[in-house]
């Protein structure tokens, strides 16, 4: 038997992630919890488990479910790269399409996700994104550059903004009489390319009606965070990581055309309008989480006073200006 080949390992105070090549050409992505993490990652109950597996779609992004490895998760996937890292680079034209695809087919499996009533003990509470933030704006406490984020974060947006977003936390962490199944946590970081060439139908790149499935588009890691919830919380979660990126890339002045197709992407592939405070909220309280996360978890970058001040926009408009694809 091959032994398996380490092809990458990074980690942060919250959480640390290996990826091995195995001999079949499949990738096992192990993550565990950081140093600095309080609390352990957990695996989806079966019921979880059964009905997010139920969702498979031939030709669609995979909803990979973990398996418990020690004190970490396992994940078995047909890639090593993420958008994230491809996003962290300089795409290409190539590449761009291969992530408009890729985004598209996230859309259209979460919308699955939500549309599908999953069975009792899929899930036992709302997002804990919100809830973590909650914690921090409350306390102030944390490792790293933690205390330092939370005094420029309060005093640059105020009062009265910063005892809004605490609301927002507050509502978006407890669900609802009508809340659905969420992935909980979509990013771009959770998002694995397919190893090899791209493939890619007409519908992914906008030029059907839907009805032909697209290809293979890779995996979405599922599992650690599955909360109760609106739907739009998941759609926010992701559009505000991407409004994250368009506000470092102007910050750099560095063009990036693909950060506003890869919104409209996202959206195309869900199919459906959703709650715009609910995605808007969501978006706002995703790039606040990661500049909490940065801070606490890896360290102070000068980037950071840059949440401070566009804030303000979000906060300031219910969260919609979050999701006009400016920043």
């Amino acid at each position: 038997m091959t032994e398996p080949v380490l092809v990458d390992m990074f980690a942060t105070g919250f959480q640390r992630t290996t990826i091995h090549r195995l001999g079949d050409g499949t990738f096992l992505w192990t993550r565990g919890a950081g140093l600095d993490r309080p609390t352990p990652l957990t695996a989806p109950s079966a019921a979880a488990r059964s009905h997010v597996a139920s969702l498979a779609r031939p030709g669609l992004l995979t909803l990979s479910l973990p398996t418990v490895s020690g004190n970490g998760l396992r994940y078995a996937v047909p890639g090593s790269t993420t958008a994230a890292k491809v996003l962290w680079s300089e795409p290409s034209p190539a590449d761009s399409v291969r992530l408009a695809g890729a985004m598209r087919s996230v859309g259209k499996v979460l919308r699955l996700l939500h549309s599908h009533p999953a069975p009792p003990g899929s899930a036992t509470g709302g997002p804990v994104g919100p809830a973590r933030l909650a914690a921090w704006m409350d306390g102030g406490h944390g490792p790293r550059a933690a205390a330092r984020m939370h005094g420029l974060l309060r005093d640059g947006v105020g009062a009265t903004r910063w005892a809004a977003v605490r609301d927002w936390c507050r509502d978006l962490a407890r669900p609802g009489p009508d809340a659905t199944l969420l992935h909980g946590a979509p990013s771009t970081g959770s998002l694995v390319l397919p190893a090899g060439p791209a493939r890619h139908s007409a519908d992914e790149e906008g030029l059907t009606d839907g009805g032909a499935p697209p290809p293979t588009a890779g995996a979405l890691l599922i599992g650690e965070e599955l909360a109760l919830g609106p739907a739009g919380f998941d759609l926010g979660w992701m559009l505000g990581e991407l409004l994250e990126l368009r506000m470092t890339a102007v910050h750099r002045l560095v063009p990036r055309p693909i950060l506003s197709e890869l919104p409209k992407a996202l959206l195309a592939g869900y199919g459906v309008p959703v709650d715009p405070i609910v995605a808007g909220r969501a978006a706002t309280l995703r790039m606040l989480t990661h500049a909490h996360d940065f801070a606490s978890y890896v360290g102070w970058h000068p980037e950071l006073e840059l949440y401070a001040r566009t804030a303000i926009r979000y906060i300031d408009t219910d969260g919609l200006a979050a999701l006009d694809g400016g920043v």
